[in-house]
């Protein structure tokens, strides 16, 4: 089996990053549609082969119930809280991550998908996001410096393992839009903000144990076993936005454990137990929120064909 391009590689500078309802789209146009964008992908990565064009196709488990006939263990929907700070869910049936080193390509795949079924689908969001300087989030803080780097670990992290059958090398994703209101933490000092992030701004430097504090952004984000080890995820989040406009990060992880991301959001959001929400919360807000499936390439080429 082999994951979808997108996932293991580090991330691209651009992104574009869609979820929908299928509204009148039927499966089999909707299969036809997906087809069209593979088919456009590989063309393009013949004609450009160094913009480093990749793409991943996840459904929402309503849809894949539709489709397969059995689904990858514990793949369910993500459910909201309502904790310290609201956390809103938007079902999909349909997320599609498209990366490359240019952002024109990402605009042509995405044009190819859409020709001709426009009015057929419920587009929920389109958003388009670059890489900002060294990997920063708008805030100024270097976002994912715990990222596995390797592609054994990031493969480790991500994908389902072979005892997952025919599932094997797919992948879990959380995706979830933050609004950032950065004239609110621009007015925080930088050691204020660092203490917000749990990191220091410049070097990115994880602030010591008895200087952090515990409703810093990674002591909340941070998830650890029972033995006190931490449970990586694969983020590719990145930041989006207009100069005068709405500004945030467009958060996508991969995961082969949805119960990390159900922990990370419950710790951070306040119904963990502890009492404690994190404090970046005070300055981001989640628009919407949900899971998805992306298959191997070959069980996305089954479902496809079928």
């Amino acid at each position: 089996m082999t994951a979808q391009s997108v996932i293991l590689p580090l991330p691209s500078d651009h992104a574009r990053f869609i979820t929908l309802r299928l509204k009148d789209l039927s499966i089999d146009q909707l299969k036809e549609k997906l087809s069209d964008l593979l088919s456009t992908r590989d063309r393009l990565i013949s004609q450009h082969p160094h913009a480093e064009i990749k793409t991943a196709i996840a459904f929402g488990p309503e849809l894949w119930a539709q489709i397969y006939s059995t689904s990858p263990a514990d793949f369910k929907q993500l459910e909201p809280i309502a904790g310290s700070f609201e956390m809103p869910v938007v079902p999909a049936d349909i997320f599609i991550h498209i990366a490359s080193q240019r952002v024109d390509i990402c605009f042509a795949l995405s044009q190819a998908f859409f020709e001709g079924i426009q009015d057929l689908v419920e587009v929920l969001d389109e958003r388009v996001c670059f890489r900002h300087f060294e990997g920063r989030d708008l805030t100024g803080f270097i976002d994912g410096t715990e990222n596995p780097q390797f592609k054994d670990d990031r493969a480790e992290t991500a994908l389902l393992a072979e005892d997952a059958d025919v599932f094997a090398d797919g992948s879990f994703i959380f995706a979830q839009r933050y609004v950032h209101d950065l004239e609110k933490w621009k007015k925080l000092k930088v050691d204020a903000q660092e203490h917000v992030i749990g990191r220091t701004k410049l070097e990115s430097i994880e602030l010591d144990d008895d200087v952090k504090p515990e409703n810093a952004h990674t002591a909340r984000a941070i998830v650890e076993d029972e033995e006190g080890e931490e449970q990586a995820i694969l983020r590719h989040s990145l930041p989006y936005g207009d100069g005068r406009g709405e500004q945030g990060l467009y958060f996508v992880a991969y995961t082969n454990n949805l119960s990390i991301i159900d922990k990370m959001l419950f710790q951070m959001f306040g119904t963990s137990g502890d009492g404690i929400h994190d404090r970046l919360l005070h300055f981001v807000t989640p628009i919407d929120g949900a899971y998805f499936f992306a298959p191997s390439e070959e069980l996305l080429e089954e479902v496809l064909e079928n």
